[in-house]
């Protein structure tokens, strides 16, 4: 909403129970209403189908601001902090440390079109999607690799990146989550 405003524009927040949908409302009614009203919708959701339905059943753009695949947003934000600190992200090689979640998704995706060197350091048991993975490496024209050790995916790094160990609906798995994470931290050493 800051951003939004700082731009020029007015940004609404609508919970799911502040619409319609909380009632039971479809999807595709919703896009239609809200495409009457807006310019552009960004929504963060759970699942990934329910991005995808909205887009297709709306008229305005929909932008994927976070879903359980997903988090493009975030690594377009990571990404002009690495294009304004090194001027482009050609032959860089990123290091994600961390659960092998949305945020590791959208690196590999990134990572898919932009041609730069990827290492996903994760716990074993918390790679990244493997349909994600495969993709992404039958079609990549730079490396992207998964290893279980952060100390050797650092090395020669140029960026270094994480997420937190856990994320929305996964605070019931709290405890087991910072015991598994517990090496894979991005710190002095």
């Amino acid at each position: 909403e800051a951003g939004m405003f700082q731009l020029g524009g007015h940004a609404l927040y609508l919970r799911w129970t502040d619409t319609q949908l909380g009632r039971g409302e479809s999807i595709y009614d919703t896009a239609k209403v809200l495409s009457r009203y807006l310019d552009a919708i960004m929504i963060r959701t759970f699942a990934q189908s329910t991005v995808e339905e909205l887009a297709r059943d709306a008229d305005v753009p929909v932008i994927n601001g976070l879903t359980d695949s997903s988090h493009p947003c975030q690594i377009l934000a990571d990404l002009l902090t690495v294009i304004e600190r090194r001027g482009s992200t050609r032959g860089i090689k990123a290091v994600y440390i961390g659960d092998g979640n949305n945020v590791a998704n959208s690196w590999i995706n990134a990572a898919l079109r932009l041609s730069f060197d990827l290492t996903l350091a994760c716990p074993v048991g918390h790679e990244p999607d493997r349909s994600v993975l495969e993709r992404a490496c039958s079609e990549a024209t730079s490396r992207i690799s998964v290893i279980s050790d952060p100390f050797e995916a650092v090395r020669d790094a140029d960026v270094i990146s994480t997420d937190t160990w856990v994320s929305m609906g996964q605070e019931k798995q709290y405890r087991e989550r910072i015991k598994a994470f517990s090496n894979f931290q991005v710190n002095e050493r």
